[in-house]
């Protein structure tokens, strides 16, 4: 039987879920009152997503981290946990996720001001520190950035941790809209304090959170593919995904997959938060039509590219917004954020004219362009990413654009600050897998989104 404990874990992450701020290394954690043991969400993949959560998911562990109750694994940084817990016995609590604003200050070096009622308390104990003394750090502020990485906050129960949080967000996105004014006025500590005193009590926090709370959400493919072609099935959900997301226009971009012989799927032209298994077109690796729908003109790239590149199995075209910007400007890109730092900071092959690529010779310039790599940019018109398997495409070609979304916005704060080498290494290490990603983005389909300030979580 669970307890209202995990009830209370499970509902403050589905709320995090919705605000978009957290994904697969994010986690929660919280003591058990009167015992040794802690209660944990597990390790975020295809069996267990934020959004998903119920309090049967939760894990219960020991004090040194030792499942005792429950299935899967601990979370990727839960060390921070522990070492929280026994240095200072009044942290009940802790979050660590991922607030798209206050990620994108650290990851600029910014230090928000306090700039709004409620919020400024957080930003009046807020530090900024890296993985060597993070623990230390959580333990004592209000809420700690880990540049590139994330955001933390512990406190004296769950529900405080994610008001920090959501405090942290907001308040970022405030300094977001004012950003590098001088003489900018700031909420005194005095008056932040009076504040939270004349506010003590009330429990408007925990009505609202739980108002937020949309319940545990089941994964909405396995009710989309019921009864259809699996592989068409996730060619659809996959353009749903990337719609979902924001990564393209919305109707002119193409997914494409091998079939067994001389054939591949691809999709046709329409709105991509429509599209259904129905909608792929059959052709040979010729690009004749075979079956389905009228294909789109970009089949002929296509063809040519599955027929030369034998290890393709699937071809995600997009008409990314920040990947056709920043191809035409001279800014370079430094590796400051974890989600999409292989696929975004490595050269960027392209066609270097704006054109459909349908004539031949420039078909074959731009797969020359490609080679053997994993993506190719026609300037002005968009990006191919090329894959194994249809889920690294997508994501690849999902978090290319976050990664490019972030460096933007952290400009809105200052320089972004390159991780160091040595993190970069640990980042690879535990990176979850693309289709444990895909299924991640895939979960966002239809889901209720809101962002802490009212800002767009893009």
């Amino acid at each position: 039987m669970k307890t209202q404990l995990q009830e209370d874990l499970a509902r403050v992450c589905r709320v995090l879920a919705r605000h978009e701020m957290i994904d697969l290394w994010g986690h929660l954690s919280v003591r058990i009152p009167g015992s040794e043991r802690l209660l944990a969400t597990p390790r975020f993949s295809r069996k267990v997503l934020p959004r998903s959560i119920a309090a049967s998911d939760v894990l219960v562990c020991d004090a040194s981290g030792r499942i005792v109750d429950g299935g899967g694994e601990l979370p990727r940084q839960f060390h921070v946990d522990l070492s929280i817990y026994r240095s200072n016995e009044k942290r009940k609590a802790c979050i660590f996720a991922a607030p798209r604003y206050a990620m994108a200050a650290a990851i600029a070096g910014y230090s928000l001001k306090p700039l709004t009622h409620m919020e400024s308390a957080t930003a009046y104990g807020l530090e900024a520190c890296s993985s060597d003394k993070l623990a230390e750090a959580v333990a004592r502020a209000s809420a700690v950035q880990q540049p590139g990485i994330g955001a933390w906050a512990a406190g004296a129960d769950i529900y405080e941790c994610l008001a920090a949080l959501y405090h942290l967000e907001y308040l970022a996105q405030a300094n977001a809209i004012v950003a590098g004014e001088k003489e900018l006025r700031t909420v005194e500590r005095e008056d932040s304090d009076k504040i939270w005193r004349q506010f003590a009590g009330h429990p408007h926090y925990h009505e609202f959170f739980a108002s937020l709370d949309p319940g545990p959400l089941a994964h909405p493919f396995t009710h989309f593919s019921r009864n259809q072609d699996l592989l068409k099935a996730k060619i659809a959900f996959s353009c749903r995904a990337l719609w979902e997301r924001d990564t393209l226009v919305g109707f002119l971009e193409h997914i494409s997959h091998r079939l067994p012989g001389e054939h591949f799927l691809i999709s046709a032209s329409k709105n991509f938060g429509d599209i259904g298994p129905e909608d792929m077109c059959l052709l040979d690796m010729a690009a004749n039509s075979i079956a389905g729908p009228r294909p789109p003109g970009f089949k002929w790239f296509h063809a040519q590219l599955l027929r030369e590149r034998e290890d393709v199995q699937a071809v995600v075209h997009t008409h990314d917004l920040y990947g056709r910007a920043y191809a035409l400007s001279a800014r370079e890109l430094v590796p400051a954020c974890r989600v999409g730092l292989d696929i975004a900071t490595r050269r960027m092959p392209m066609y270097s004219r704006c054109d459909l690529i349908v004539d031949a010779e420039v078909r074959r310039q731009t797969l020359d362009a490609l080679g053997g790599g994993p993506l190719v940019h026609e300037v002005g018109h968009g990006t191919d990413f090329v894959a194994d398997t249809l889920e690294r495409a997508t994501v690849d070609a999902i978090q290319r654009e976050q990664f490019l979304a972030m460096d933007h916005l952290a400009r809105r704060f200052g320089a972004p600050q390159a991780l160091p080498a040595r993190l970069i290494d640990d980042l690879r290490a535990a990176e979850p897998p693309a289709e444990d990603w895909w299924w991640f983005y895939a979960g966002e389909v239809g889901a209720p989104r809101r962002s802490a300030g009212g800002l767009s979580n893009r």
